[in-house]
């Protein structure tokens, strides 16, 4: 899976599901290569709310880790682990160092922080130019496709968190779907009873 990492240059850790990798101010002694599981990057206000930056998955690793390393600056945000995961951990000395001398790592690395970037403007775009009710949509939608049910099971507070919006946003729209008669609101589940539907309003937006 990274075949540019060599056994003697990490050590294969897990980290169980709710474990805080890096808090942000952390100095970053360390990056990790993900071979399973998810973690999830975000940025956390003083007021507490949280806005999700993106996940690390298999095959991945995480770029501002990468970008704190290279640069001995504190990582800017807070990773939590979202599912088990194992890790390969190289220590910053050597990763260091590799990056100066390893092609294979060099291509891996700005790889993807080209597509984290254009992931992060691609987050950007909808946030800044899409309507939130139809972001709303597509939002229900993708999770109903990747589940294959028509059942999602999260709290008003956590699919802001996922849209980086307010709660109270999410609720507002949620209820005026409802209203519509596109889905059914229930204590932390939302039921879609017309996907037809909601796919028109979707292409109509």
């Amino acid at each position: 899976m990274f075949p540019f990492l060599h056994d003697n240059v990490y050590i294969k850790i897990k980290l169980s599901k709710g474990t805080v990798v890096f808090r942000e101010g952390d100095m970053c002694e360390h990056v990790a290569f993900i071979v399973s599981g998810v973690i999830r990057v975000a940025k956390i206000g003083e007021n507490g709310k949280e806005v999700n930056l993106y996940r690390v998955c298999r095959g991945e690793s995480c770029v501002l880790t990468i970008s704190s390393v290279l640069s001995h600056s504190p990582f800017p945000a807070t990773a939590i682990v979202e599912e088990d995961a194992e890790v390969l951990i190289v220590p910053k000395d050597t990763f260091a160092k590799m990056m100066t001398t390893n092609v294979e790592l060099q291509t891996f690395v700005y790889d993807m922080m080209m597509n984290r970037f254009m992931a992060m403007m691609q987050m950007i775009e909808h946030i800044v130019f899409e309507k939130m009710d139809k972001r709303m949509i597509e939002f229900l939608l993708t999770r109903c496709d990747n589940s294959k049910a028509n059942t999602i099971e999260m709290t008003h507070e956590h699919i802001a968190v996922e849209l980086g919006t307010a709660r109270e946003v999410v609720s507002r729209i949620l209820k005026q779907f409802e209203r519509e008669g596109y889905i059914q609101l229930a204590r932390g589940k939302i039921k879609i009873v017309d996907k037809k539907g909601l796919c028109d309003k979707f292409a109509t937006m």
